[in-house]
Protein backbone atom coordinates (compact mmCIF):
# COMPACT_ATOMS: atom_id res chain seq x y z
CA UNK A 1 0.00 0.00 0.00
CA UNK A 2 2.86 2.35 0.85
CA UNK A 3 4.56 1.74 -2.48
CA UNK A 4 1.29 2.38 -4.32
CA UNK A 5 0.91 5.70 -2.50
CA UNK A 6 4.45 6.73 -3.46
CA UNK A 7 3.89 5.66 -7.07
CA UNK A 8 0.70 7.71 -7.37
CA UNK A 9 2.34 10.70 -5.63
CA UNK A 10 4.88 10.99 -8.47
CA UNK A 11 2.15 12.04 -10.89
CA UNK A 12 0.42 14.24 -8.32
CA UNK A 13 3.66 16.15 -7.65
CA UNK A 14 4.30 16.72 -11.36
CA UNK A 15 0.79 17.88 -12.25
CA UNK A 16 0.44 20.11 -9.19
CA UNK A 17 3.68 21.96 -9.92
CA UNK A 18 2.71 22.32 -13.59
CA UNK A 19 -0.60 23.89 -12.50
CA UNK A 20 1.32 26.22 -10.19
CA UNK A 21 3.73 27.29 -12.95
CA UNK A 22 0.83 27.91 -15.34
CA UNK A 23 -0.91 30.04 -12.69
CA UNK A 24 2.31 32.04 -12.19
CA UNK A 25 2.47 33.05 -15.85
CA UNK A 26 -1.29 33.62 -16.02
CA UNK A 27 -1.13 35.83 -12.94
CA UNK A 28 1.66 37.93 -14.45
CA UNK A 29 -0.58 39.13 -17.31
CA UNK A 30 -3.86 39.49 -15.42
CA UNK A 31 -5.23 42.72 -14.04
CA UNK A 32 -4.41 43.36 -10.40
CA UNK A 33 -8.00 43.08 -9.18
CA UNK A 34 -8.37 39.60 -10.75
CA UNK A 35 -5.15 38.12 -9.34
CA UNK A 36 -6.38 37.30 -5.83
CA UNK A 37 -7.97 34.03 -6.91
CA UNK A 38 -4.77 33.05 -8.74
CA UNK A 39 -2.65 33.81 -5.67
CA UNK A 40 -4.95 31.75 -3.46
CA UNK A 41 -4.86 28.90 -5.99
CA UNK A 42 -1.06 28.95 -5.91
CA UNK A 43 -1.02 28.85 -2.11
CA UNK A 44 -3.33 25.81 -2.06
CA UNK A 45 -1.06 23.95 -4.49
CA UNK A 46 2.05 24.89 -2.52
CA UNK A 47 0.64 23.61 0.76
CA UNK A 48 -0.62 20.43 -0.94
CA UNK A 49 2.85 19.65 -2.31
CA UNK A 50 4.45 20.43 1.04
CA UNK A 51 1.96 18.24 2.93
CA UNK A 52 2.21 15.33 0.50
CA UNK A 53 6.01 15.37 0.62
CA UNK A 54 6.19 15.24 4.40
CA UNK A 55 3.45 12.59 4.65
CA UNK A 56 5.60 10.31 2.48
CA UNK A 57 8.70 11.02 4.56
CA UNK A 58 6.73 10.42 7.75
CA UNK A 59 5.56 7.02 6.53
CA UNK A 60 8.95 5.94 5.19
CA UNK A 61 10.69 6.81 8.46
CA UNK A 62 8.60 4.52 10.65
CA UNK A 63 6.08 7.27 11.35
CA UNK A 64 8.56 9.26 13.37
CA UNK A 65 6.68 12.17 14.97
CA UNK A 66 9.61 14.57 14.45
CA UNK A 67 8.76 14.76 10.73
CA UNK A 68 5.22 15.93 11.52
CA UNK A 69 6.54 18.49 14.02
CA UNK A 70 8.93 19.85 11.41
CA UNK A 71 6.13 19.93 8.83
CA UNK A 72 3.80 21.97 11.05
CA UNK A 73 6.60 24.39 11.93
CA UNK A 74 7.38 24.93 8.25
CA UNK A 75 3.70 25.27 7.39
CA UNK A 76 3.30 28.04 9.98
CA UNK A 77 6.45 29.74 8.68
CA UNK A 78 5.30 29.72 5.03
CA UNK A 79 1.78 30.87 5.95
CA UNK A 80 3.05 33.69 8.19
CA UNK A 81 5.53 34.84 5.54
CA UNK A 82 2.78 35.22 2.93
CA UNK A 83 0.41 36.84 5.45
CA UNK A 84 2.94 39.36 6.79
CA UNK A 85 4.00 40.47 3.31
CA UNK A 86 0.33 40.87 2.39
CA UNK A 87 -0.36 42.99 5.50
CA UNK A 88 2.83 45.06 5.76
CA UNK A 89 3.39 45.55 2.05
CA UNK A 90 0.08 45.12 0.21
CA UNK A 91 1.60 46.76 -2.87
CA UNK A 92 4.51 44.30 -3.03
CA UNK A 93 4.60 41.61 -5.69
CA UNK A 94 2.51 38.81 -4.21
CA UNK A 95 3.50 36.57 -7.13
CA UNK A 96 7.18 36.96 -6.27
CA UNK A 97 6.45 36.09 -2.63
CA UNK A 98 4.45 33.01 -3.64
CA UNK A 99 7.22 31.78 -5.93
CA UNK A 100 9.78 32.28 -3.19
CA UNK A 101 7.75 30.21 -0.73
CA UNK A 102 7.05 27.52 -3.34
CA UNK A 103 10.76 27.06 -4.03
CA UNK A 104 11.52 26.92 -0.32
CA UNK A 105 8.79 24.30 0.20
CA UNK A 106 10.35 22.06 -2.49
CA UNK A 107 13.77 22.64 -0.96
CA UNK A 108 12.56 21.71 2.53
CA UNK A 109 11.11 18.43 1.25
CA UNK A 110 14.24 17.39 -0.63
CA UNK A 111 16.71 18.44 2.07
CA UNK A 112 14.66 16.60 4.68
CA UNK A 113 14.71 13.50 2.48
CA UNK A 114 18.53 13.70 2.29
CA UNK A 115 19.30 14.81 5.85
CA UNK A 116 16.72 15.62 8.54
CA UNK A 117 19.16 17.60 10.73
CA UNK A 118 20.25 19.78 7.83
CA UNK A 119 16.61 20.49 7.02
CA UNK A 120 15.99 21.66 10.59
CA UNK A 121 19.02 23.93 10.38
CA UNK A 122 17.96 25.28 6.98
CA UNK A 123 14.46 25.99 8.27
CA UNK A 124 15.68 27.86 11.37
CA UNK A 125 18.07 29.99 9.32
CA UNK A 126 15.34 30.75 6.77
CA UNK A 127 12.90 31.75 9.52
CA UNK A 128 15.45 34.03 11.17
CA UNK A 129 16.49 35.55 7.87
CA UNK A 130 12.88 36.18 6.87
CA UNK A 131 12.19 38.10 10.08
CA UNK A 132 15.16 40.37 9.32
CA UNK A 133 14.20 40.89 5.68
CA UNK A 134 10.67 41.99 6.64
CA UNK A 135 12.20 45.40 7.48
CA UNK A 136 14.15 45.83 4.23
CA UNK A 137 11.34 47.26 2.01
CA UNK A 138 10.49 49.85 4.68
CA UNK A 139 14.16 50.84 5.10
CA UNK A 140 14.62 51.09 1.34
CA UNK A 141 11.72 53.51 1.12
CA UNK A 142 12.72 55.74 4.05
CA UNK A 143 16.54 55.76 3.88
CA UNK A 144 17.58 57.62 0.73
CA UNK A 145 21.29 57.51 1.54
CA UNK A 146 21.52 53.92 0.22
CA UNK A 147 22.19 55.32 -3.24
CA UNK A 148 25.17 57.39 -2.00
CA UNK A 149 27.09 54.66 -0.15
CA UNK A 150 29.01 53.25 -3.10
CA UNK A 151 32.47 53.25 -1.54
CA UNK A 152 31.14 51.68 1.67
CA UNK A 153 29.71 48.78 -0.39
CA UNK A 154 33.01 48.48 -2.25
CA UNK A 155 35.33 48.47 0.78
CA UNK A 156 33.09 46.09 2.73
CA UNK A 157 32.82 43.65 -0.17
CA UNK A 158 36.51 43.54 -1.01
CA UNK A 159 37.42 43.18 2.69
CA UNK A 160 35.12 40.17 3.04
CA UNK A 161 36.51 38.54 -0.11
CA UNK A 162 40.11 39.07 1.03
CA UNK A 163 39.30 37.62 4.46
CA UNK A 164 38.08 34.41 2.81
CA UNK A 165 41.45 33.93 1.06
CA UNK A 166 43.02 33.10 4.41
CA UNK A 167 40.39 30.55 5.40
CA UNK A 168 40.59 26.79 4.97
CA UNK A 169 39.48 25.22 1.71
CA UNK A 170 36.07 23.58 1.38
CA UNK A 171 35.71 21.27 -1.65
CA UNK A 172 38.81 22.77 -3.21
CA UNK A 173 37.88 26.44 -2.80
CA UNK A 174 38.19 29.20 -0.20
CA UNK A 175 34.52 29.92 0.42
CA UNK A 176 33.69 29.83 4.12
CA UNK A 177 34.53 32.30 6.86
CA UNK A 178 34.25 30.66 10.29
CA UNK A 179 33.37 32.86 13.27
CA UNK A 180 33.23 30.57 16.28
CA UNK A 181 30.34 28.12 15.85
CA UNK A 182 28.99 30.09 12.89
CA UNK A 183 30.17 29.52 9.32
CA UNK A 184 29.36 32.16 6.73
CA UNK A 185 29.94 32.20 2.99
CA UNK A 186 30.70 35.92 2.39
CA UNK A 187 30.55 35.61 -1.39
CA UNK A 188 26.77 35.19 -1.18
CA UNK A 189 26.40 38.60 0.47
CA UNK A 190 29.16 40.32 -1.49
CA UNK A 191 27.07 39.71 -4.64
CA UNK A 192 24.45 42.07 -3.22
CA UNK A 193 27.06 44.61 -2.07
CA UNK A 194 28.64 44.50 -5.53
CA UNK A 195 25.33 45.27 -7.23
CA UNK A 196 24.68 48.14 -4.81
CA UNK A 197 28.20 49.50 -5.40
CA UNK A 198 27.93 49.50 -9.20
CA UNK A 199 24.43 51.04 -9.09
CA UNK A 200 25.57 53.77 -6.70
CA UNK A 201 28.61 54.71 -8.78
CA UNK A 202 26.73 54.83 -12.09
CA UNK A 203 23.91 56.75 -10.45
CA UNK A 204 26.41 59.57 -9.80
CA UNK A 205 27.91 59.58 -13.27
CA UNK A 206 28.22 57.48 -16.40
CA UNK A 207 31.19 59.37 -17.82
CA UNK A 208 34.14 57.56 -19.37
CA UNK A 209 36.37 58.26 -16.36
CA UNK A 210 33.73 56.91 -13.96
CA UNK A 211 33.22 53.84 -16.14
CA UNK A 212 36.94 53.06 -16.14
CA UNK A 213 37.11 53.47 -12.36
CA UNK A 214 34.15 51.15 -11.71
CA UNK A 215 35.46 48.61 -14.24
CA UNK A 216 38.83 48.39 -12.49
CA UNK A 217 37.20 47.82 -9.10
CA UNK A 218 34.83 45.21 -10.60
CA UNK A 219 37.87 43.43 -12.09
CA UNK A 220 39.48 43.35 -8.64
CA UNK A 221 36.40 41.56 -7.27
CA UNK A 222 36.57 38.96 -10.05
CA UNK A 223 40.34 38.40 -9.67
CA UNK A 224 40.02 37.80 -5.92
CA UNK A 225 37.24 35.27 -6.55
CA UNK A 226 39.30 33.44 -9.19
CA UNK A 227 42.26 33.25 -6.80
CA UNK A 228 39.99 31.87 -4.06
CA UNK A 229 38.77 29.28 -6.64
CA UNK A 230 35.15 30.47 -6.43
CA UNK A 231 34.66 30.31 -10.19
CA UNK A 232 30.86 30.41 -10.06
CA UNK A 233 30.78 33.69 -8.17
CA UNK A 234 33.47 35.12 -10.47
CA UNK A 235 31.31 34.39 -13.53
CA UNK A 236 28.25 35.88 -11.85
CA UNK A 237 30.09 39.09 -10.98
CA UNK A 238 31.42 39.40 -14.53
CA UNK A 239 28.07 38.90 -16.29
CA UNK A 240 26.18 41.09 -13.80
CA UNK A 241 28.62 43.95 -14.26
CA UNK A 242 28.37 43.85 -18.06
CA UNK A 243 24.57 43.95 -17.92
CA UNK A 244 24.54 46.83 -15.46
CA UNK A 245 27.15 48.66 -17.54
CA UNK A 246 24.96 48.39 -20.63
CA UNK A 247 21.81 49.54 -18.80
CA UNK A 248 23.65 52.52 -17.31
CA UNK A 249 25.52 53.72 -20.42
CA UNK A 250 23.40 52.30 -23.28
CA UNK A 251 26.67 51.64 -25.14
CA UNK A 252 26.87 48.21 -26.72
CA UNK A 253 30.53 48.82 -27.54
CA UNK A 254 31.39 48.69 -23.82
CA UNK A 255 29.74 45.27 -23.56
CA UNK A 256 31.66 44.04 -26.61
CA UNK A 257 34.95 45.24 -25.17
CA UNK A 258 34.02 43.63 -21.84
CA UNK A 259 33.30 40.25 -23.43
CA UNK A 260 36.54 40.42 -25.41
CA UNK A 261 38.54 41.28 -22.29
CA UNK A 262 36.71 38.55 -20.35
CA UNK A 263 37.52 35.98 -23.01
CA UNK A 264 41.20 36.91 -22.94
CA UNK A 265 41.19 36.79 -19.12
CA UNK A 266 39.46 33.37 -19.16
CA UNK A 267 42.09 32.00 -21.55
CA UNK A 268 44.81 33.41 -19.31
CA UNK A 269 43.22 31.91 -16.20
CA UNK A 270 43.07 28.53 -17.97
CA UNK A 271 46.81 28.70 -18.56
CA UNK A 272 47.81 30.11 -15.17
CA UNK A 273 45.47 28.46 -12.63
CA UNK A 274 45.47 24.68 -12.36
CA UNK A 275 42.01 24.51 -10.72
CA UNK A 276 40.46 26.37 -13.67
CA UNK A 277 42.10 24.01 -16.14
CA UNK A 278 40.95 20.98 -14.14
CA UNK A 279 37.30 22.13 -14.15
CA UNK A 280 37.36 22.49 -17.93
CA UNK A 281 39.00 19.10 -18.48
CA UNK A 282 36.44 17.37 -16.24
CA UNK A 283 33.65 19.03 -18.19
CA UNK A 284 35.07 17.95 -21.55
CA UNK A 285 35.50 14.29 -20.61
CA UNK A 286 34.26 13.24 -17.15
CA UNK A 287 34.02 9.57 -18.16
CA UNK A 288 37.77 9.12 -18.38
CA UNK A 289 38.07 10.06 -14.69
CA UNK A 290 34.80 8.57 -13.45
CA UNK A 291 36.55 6.95 -10.51
CA UNK A 292 38.13 10.22 -9.33
CA UNK A 293 37.58 13.83 -10.41
CA UNK A 294 34.76 13.03 -12.86
CA UNK A 295 32.75 10.98 -10.39
CA UNK A 296 30.49 13.83 -9.26
CA UNK A 297 29.32 14.97 -12.69
CA UNK A 298 28.89 11.37 -13.88
CA UNK A 299 26.68 10.54 -10.91
CA UNK A 300 24.68 13.69 -11.62
CA UNK A 301 24.05 12.61 -15.20
CA UNK A 302 23.10 9.10 -14.06
CA UNK A 303 20.58 10.59 -11.59
CA UNK A 304 18.98 12.83 -14.23
CA UNK A 305 18.74 9.93 -16.67
CA UNK A 306 17.22 7.59 -14.07
CA UNK A 307 14.50 10.11 -13.22
CA UNK A 308 12.75 9.90 -16.59
CA UNK A 309 9.52 11.94 -16.92
CA UNK A 310 7.95 11.35 -13.49
CA UNK A 311 10.92 10.26 -11.39
CA UNK A 312 11.53 7.23 -9.25
CA UNK A 313 9.40 8.57 -6.41
CA UNK A 314 10.29 10.50 -3.28
CA UNK A 315 12.94 8.64 -1.26
CA UNK A 316 13.06 5.87 -3.88
CA UNK A 317 16.13 7.04 -5.77
CA UNK A 318 19.82 7.24 -4.93
CA UNK A 319 20.57 10.99 -4.82
CA UNK A 320 22.79 10.48 -1.78
CA UNK A 321 25.28 8.81 -4.13
CA UNK A 322 25.98 12.25 -5.61
CA UNK A 323 28.57 14.12 -3.54
CA UNK A 324 27.10 17.31 -1.95
CA UNK A 325 23.75 16.57 -3.63
CA UNK A 326 21.97 18.88 -1.18
CA UNK A 327 24.01 21.86 -2.44
CA UNK A 328 25.51 22.08 -5.93
CA UNK A 329 23.60 19.11 -7.38
CA UNK A 330 20.19 19.61 -5.83
CA UNK A 331 18.67 19.88 -9.32
CA UNK A 332 19.95 16.40 -10.16
CA UNK A 333 18.51 14.94 -6.95
CA UNK A 334 15.12 16.56 -7.62
CA UNK A 335 15.06 15.32 -11.23
CA UNK A 336 15.84 11.76 -10.16
CA UNK A 337 13.02 11.45 -7.62
CA UNK A 338 10.42 13.92 -8.91
CA UNK A 339 11.04 13.54 -12.64
CA UNK A 340 11.84 15.75 -15.62
CA UNK A 341 8.33 17.28 -15.81
CA UNK A 342 8.55 18.44 -12.21
CA UNK A 343 12.10 19.76 -12.79
CA UNK A 344 11.05 21.72 -15.90
CA UNK A 345 8.09 23.24 -14.01
CA UNK A 346 10.53 24.24 -11.26
CA UNK A 347 12.76 25.97 -13.81
CA UNK A 348 9.73 27.75 -15.26
CA UNK A 349 9.00 29.17 -11.81
CA UNK A 350 12.60 30.40 -11.61
CA UNK A 351 12.22 31.95 -15.07
CA UNK A 352 8.99 33.60 -13.93
CA UNK A 353 10.94 35.19 -11.07
CA UNK A 354 13.49 36.57 -13.51
CA UNK A 355 10.76 38.01 -15.75
CA UNK A 356 9.08 39.67 -12.77
CA UNK A 357 12.40 41.19 -11.66
CA UNK A 358 13.15 42.58 -15.11
CA UNK A 359 9.61 43.96 -15.33
CA UNK A 360 10.04 45.71 -11.98
CA UNK A 361 13.40 47.09 -13.16
CA UNK A 362 11.82 48.54 -16.30
CA UNK A 363 9.27 50.43 -14.18
CA UNK A 364 11.80 52.04 -11.84
CA UNK A 365 12.22 55.74 -12.68
CA UNK A 366 15.38 56.30 -10.62
CA UNK A 367 18.55 54.99 -12.26
CA UNK A 368 19.91 53.61 -8.97
CA UNK A 369 16.88 51.44 -8.28
CA UNK A 370 16.66 50.37 -11.92
CA UNK A 371 20.28 49.22 -11.86
CA UNK A 372 19.84 47.42 -8.53
CA UNK A 373 16.78 45.57 -9.84
CA UNK A 374 18.59 44.58 -13.04
CA UNK A 375 21.71 43.52 -11.14
CA UNK A 376 19.82 41.38 -8.63
CA UNK A 377 17.64 39.88 -11.37
CA UNK A 378 20.64 38.90 -13.49
CA UNK A 379 22.40 37.56 -10.39
CA UNK A 380 19.45 35.32 -9.62
CA UNK A 381 18.85 34.19 -13.20
CA UNK A 382 22.49 33.49 -14.01
CA UNK A 383 22.96 31.59 -10.76
CA UNK A 384 20.07 29.29 -11.70
CA UNK A 385 21.63 28.81 -15.14
CA UNK A 386 25.04 27.94 -13.66
CA UNK A 387 23.75 25.34 -11.20
CA UNK A 388 21.41 23.66 -13.71
CA UNK A 389 23.92 23.88 -16.56
CA UNK A 390 26.67 22.42 -14.38
CA UNK A 391 24.46 19.53 -13.23
CA UNK A 392 23.52 18.70 -16.85
CA UNK A 393 27.10 19.09 -18.20
CA UNK A 394 26.12 22.04 -20.38
CA UNK A 395 28.91 24.08 -18.81
CA UNK A 396 31.80 23.31 -16.43
CA UNK A 397 30.88 22.88 -12.79
CA UNK A 398 30.97 26.17 -10.94
CA UNK A 399 29.90 25.22 -7.42
CA UNK A 400 26.86 27.49 -7.00
CA UNK A 401 23.57 26.65 -5.32
CA UNK A 402 19.99 26.71 -6.60
CA UNK A 403 18.42 29.72 -4.80
CA UNK A 404 15.88 28.82 -2.08
CA UNK A 405 16.10 25.12 -2.97
CA UNK A 406 19.66 24.03 -2.20
CA UNK A 407 21.00 23.63 1.32
CA UNK A 408 23.05 26.54 2.64
CA UNK A 409 22.36 29.16 5.27
CA UNK A 410 24.24 31.97 3.54
CA UNK A 411 22.61 31.11 0.23
CA UNK A 412 19.03 31.24 1.48
CA UNK A 413 19.55 34.41 3.56
CA UNK A 414 21.16 36.25 0.63
CA UNK A 415 18.31 35.10 -1.64
CA UNK A 416 15.76 36.37 0.90
CA UNK A 417 17.55 39.74 0.99
CA UNK A 418 17.54 39.98 -2.82
CA UNK A 419 13.83 39.27 -3.05
CA UNK A 420 13.08 41.71 -0.22
CA UNK A 421 15.00 44.45 -2.06
CA UNK A 422 13.13 43.72 -5.29
CA UNK A 423 9.79 43.79 -3.47
CA UNK A 424 10.80 47.02 -1.76
CA UNK A 425 11.44 48.69 -5.11
CA UNK A 426 8.18 47.34 -6.52
CA UNK A 427 6.34 48.69 -3.48
CA UNK A 428 7.96 52.12 -3.98
CA UNK A 429 6.99 52.12 -7.64
CA UNK A 430 3.38 51.31 -6.82
CA UNK A 431 3.32 54.22 -4.36
CA UNK A 432 4.67 56.52 -7.09
CA UNK A 433 1.98 55.38 -9.50
CA UNK A 434 -0.77 56.00 -6.94
CA UNK A 435 0.54 59.47 -6.09
CA UNK A 436 0.76 60.30 -9.79
CA UNK A 437 -2.80 59.13 -10.42
CA UNK A 438 -4.12 61.09 -7.45
CA UNK A 439 -2.30 64.19 -8.60
CA UNK A 440 -3.61 63.80 -12.12
CA UNK A 441 -7.14 63.38 -10.77
CA UNK A 442 -6.90 66.57 -8.76
CA UNK A 443 -5.39 68.52 -11.63
CA UNK A 444 -8.15 67.55 -14.01
CA UNK A 445 -10.67 69.01 -11.58
CA UNK A 446 -8.91 72.37 -11.49
CA UNK A 447 -10.84 74.75 -13.68
CA UNK A 448 -10.09 78.42 -13.77
CA UNK A 449 -13.07 80.21 -12.31
CA UNK A 450 -12.99 83.11 -14.75
CA UNK A 451 -13.91 82.87 -18.39
CA UNK A 452 -10.68 83.01 -20.34
CA UNK A 453 -10.92 83.54 -24.00
CA UNK A 454 -7.75 82.76 -25.89
CA UNK A 455 -7.59 83.51 -29.53
CA UNK A 456 -5.30 81.10 -31.36
CA UNK A 457 -5.32 82.17 -34.99
CA UNK A 458 -9.06 82.26 -35.61
CA UNK A 459 -10.37 79.79 -33.01
CA UNK A 460 -11.53 80.48 -29.46
CA UNK A 461 -11.20 78.25 -26.37
CA UNK A 462 -13.57 79.04 -23.50
CA UNK A 463 -13.44 77.76 -19.98
CA UNK A 464 -9.96 76.38 -20.47
CA UNK A 465 -9.31 73.32 -18.30
CA UNK A 466 -5.67 73.03 -17.28
CA UNK A 467 -3.87 69.95 -16.02
CA UNK A 468 -0.48 71.59 -15.55
CA UNK A 469 -0.11 73.68 -12.36
CA UNK A 470 2.88 75.64 -13.64
CA UNK A 471 1.02 76.57 -16.84
CA UNK A 472 -2.00 77.58 -14.78
CA UNK A 473 0.09 79.94 -12.64
CA UNK A 474 1.71 81.50 -15.70
CA UNK A 475 -1.64 82.24 -17.31
CA UNK A 476 -3.06 83.69 -14.09
CA UNK A 477 -0.01 85.94 -13.75
CA UNK A 478 -0.40 87.11 -17.35
CA UNK A 479 -4.11 87.78 -16.71
CA UNK A 480 -3.29 89.93 -13.72
CA UNK A 481 -0.58 91.83 -15.64
CA UNK A 482 -3.05 92.41 -18.47
CA UNK A 483 -5.65 93.82 -16.03
CA UNK A 484 -3.07 96.19 -14.57
CA UNK A 485 -1.98 97.29 -18.04
CA UNK A 486 -5.60 97.93 -19.04
CA UNK A 487 -6.15 100.03 -15.94
CA UNK A 488 -3.00 102.00 -16.70
CA UNK A 489 -4.22 102.69 -20.25
CA UNK A 490 -7.60 103.94 -18.95
CA UNK A 491 -5.93 106.25 -16.45
CA UNK A 492 -3.64 107.61 -19.17
CA UNK A 493 -6.62 108.31 -21.46
CA UNK A 494 -8.42 110.17 -18.67
CA UNK A 495 -5.42 112.35 -18.05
Amino acid sequence: MQLVFIEVSKYIFAFLLCFYAAAAYRGAVMKEEKRKFTYAFQNVIMFMIHLLGFLILYQLNNEDIKYLILYFAQFIYLFVTIFVYDVLYPKASRLLVNNMCMLMAVGFIMICRLDYDKCVKQFLIAAGGTIITFFIPALLKRVKSFRNMGWIYCITGITLLLAVLFCTEVFGANLVLTLGPVSVQPGEFVKILFVMFVASMFNKSTSFEQTVKVTVIAAIHVIILVISKDLGAALIFFVVYLMMLFIATRKLSYVGIGFAAGSVAAAGAYKIFNHVRQRVLIWKDPWSTIDSTGYQICQSLFAIGMGSWFGSGLAQGLPDKIPVAEKDFMFSAITEEFGAIFAVALLLICLNNLILMMNIASRCKTLFYRLVAVGLGVTYGFQVFLTVGGAMKMIPMTGVTLPFVSYGGSSIVSSLIMFALINGMYNMRQDEVEIKNESAGKNTKLIISESIILKIRSSEVTFLQLTDRSLQKQILMRMEMRREFTRFQKCSAML
